[in-house]
């Protein structure tokens, strides 16, 4: 957590990915985990979560590194992602809300990448699998 954003107040920085496994390095021969390619995935149902417990107020999207189609981990898993990161407005400690976010659509060219990524997402994910 760093100490506080521009509006004074806690900024929480993170990412998820699904552990789909487990194996032994073949770098170091430690456990590691395996993760699944679809790394958005884990980052939207973040954001859901977030939602259904009543802790956004808004959500946004900022301009990430951009799309990689066929990314791999320090493990060699393979991964793949939009590259794009959503913000979620949490609200103060102690509190709940019942009412949907507000969600603040992305720019028209931005809005317009996602749409297309959409339809390629099944292509990289059967590709992935191999």
């Amino acid at each position: 957590m760093l100490d506080s954003g521009a509006e004074g107040r806690p900024v929480w920085l993170g990412s998820a990915t699904f552990d789909k496994g487990v194996e032994l390095s073949p770098y170091t021969g430690q456990i590691t985990h395996r993760i699944s390619p679809d790394i958005d995935e884990e980052r939207d149902l973040l954001v859901q979560d977030l939602v259904r417990a009543g802790m956004s107020s808004a959500i946004y999207q900022v301009t990430g590194v951009g799309p990689t189609l066929n990314g791999r981990n320090g493990g060699g898993d393979r991964y793949f992602t939009d590259g794009e990161i959503k913000v979620v407005v949490t609200i103060g400690p102690g509190e709940t809300r019942s009412a949907t976010p507000q969600v603040i659509p992305a720019p028209t060219l931005t809005a317009l990448k996602d749409d297309l990524w959409r339809k390629t997402k099944k292509t990289l994910a059967e590709y992935a699998s191999r």
